[in-house]
């Protein structure tokens, strides 16, 4: 195939967003493997804030607009684009449950593939109907976990032939050391924990801050920072509440020389740079659901110690030793699962080491290859079935 030229429709940065940084990392990506065209982006923009793209966006969607979605496929059906990627999180899109995307893929005249960041294991029946109507519609699906495509084929009874798994990608580390970091961020000396991702209910934290104490007692030099700011949707319905329910928290148990609290929307390189410096990483989240963590793929990737709970994601890139698994919304499991890796600085090399063997196989290079060879098979497919009967005998 001569030239393959994709479009990916998703949300797109500057938006702060796990789906939109996903996207330019992956469309970076592909573009860095050299090998066809730089993709380029259909941005899902707010009616009230279309952010200043860069000129990898060539079209726009306003979200809650329904004929927006129409407009798209219009476009997208004329321009240079073989293939089209959707990146779908049901809260990204118009409509009930997000359903407007499926008015652009219904109308879309070219092959279009759909990559799951969210699968619930227990859907109602309106978003199970939009999972099954994206299958039936595309010419398949990518789930970021074994797990998923399990449930998507148990649970949506989706053909296992119409589903793929490629995992999340992780960029390149640091060329600096941890100790060079941790000047740099002013943490010289301590043993760091972190947890990184915008700040939500649902992320869990009080349940490390409960659990920390004891662990301080023992270990003074611990120090444990929660790095983001409020997700923007939080933010706009409850302001700051659950970062200051936090700050109450450690005020409370005594934790303000242990927890610093990172108020802002981190770079990429300053993630990659702050998850380098960790001694152990904690994904302490309450969704037992959750399907995929860039975070968490990147600190299996850089070879930190990790405990977590058990949900989807994390049960799949920590197994085998990769990792610990604490239950839900137990802070005395987390306070003894930290205790364990702090005593025994050998189980927590050994874990690290084994997390990092796997994370080479994570590479945003290795991933983009995974892709393209995806879309490469499905343009092969959808020209296949648009050739007449008897073409080429």
């Amino acid at each position: 195939m001569a030239h393959l030229r994709t479009a990916f429709v998703s949300t797109f940065p500057p938006r702060k967003c796990g789906l939109a940084t996903f996207t330019a990392d992956l469309m970076e990506a592909i573009a860095g493997l050299g090998t066809y065209p730089e993709p380029v982006a259909v941005a899902i923009s707010h009616a009230d804030s279309r952010p200043q793209y860069d000129n990898r966006v060539k079209y726009e969607i306003v979200q809650e607009e329904e004929s927006s979605y129409l407009a798209a496929a219009a476009w997208l059906n004329q321009a240079p684009v073989d293939v089209v990627m959707v990146e779908h999180e049901y809260g990204i899109f118009g409509g009930t449950h997000g359903n407007y995307i499926l008015k652009l893929l219904k109308h879309l005249k070219k092959p279009a593939l759909v990559t799951l960041h969210t699968i619930l294991p227990r859907p109602d029946r309106a978003r199970a109907e939009i999972m099954r109507s994206l299958a039936t519609n595309s010419e398949g699906l990518v789930a970021l976990a074994y797990k998923g495509r399990d449930l998507l084929v148990r649970r949506y009874g989706i053909p296992e032939e119409k589903i793929y798994v490629i995992r999340h990608g992780v960029p390149e580390p640091p060329a600096a050391s941890a100790q060079e970091l941790k000047e740099k961020y002013q943490v010289t000396g301590r043993t760091v924990l972190c947890t990184f991702g915008l700040l939500h209910p649902g992320k869990g934290i009080e349940y490390v801050l409960e659990g920390l104490p004891q662990v301080v007692r023992q270990y003074p030099d611990t120090l444990y920072l929660v790095l983001g700011q409020t997700h923007p949707e939080v933010k706009k319905h409850s302001g700051e509440a659950y970062r200051e329910y936090l700050q109450g928290k450690v005020d409370g148990l005594g934790l303000t020389d242990h927890v610093r609290f990172v108020n802002h929307y981190l770079s990429q390189e300053e993630l990659m740079e702050y998850l380098a410096l960790t001694d152990i990483y904690i994904t302490p989240y309450l969704d037992p659901e959750q399907i995929s963590s860039g975070p968490l793929a990147y600190a299996v990737a850089l070879g930190k110690a990790v405990v977590s709970t058990p949900y989807l994601c994390a049960r799949e890139l920590l197994a085998r030793g990769r990792g610990m698994l604490v239950p839900f919304k137990d802070s005395a499991a987390m306070e003894e699962a930290l205790l364990q890796l702090l005593s025994n600085p050998a189980r927590r090399a050994e874990m690290a080491a084994r997390a990092g063997s796997f994370g080479k196989t994570l590479s945003w290079s290795a991933v983009a290859r995974s892709y393209l060879e995806l879309m490469e098979q499905a343009v092969a497919r959808a020209s296949a079935q648009r050739e007449p009967a008897g073409a080429g005998r």
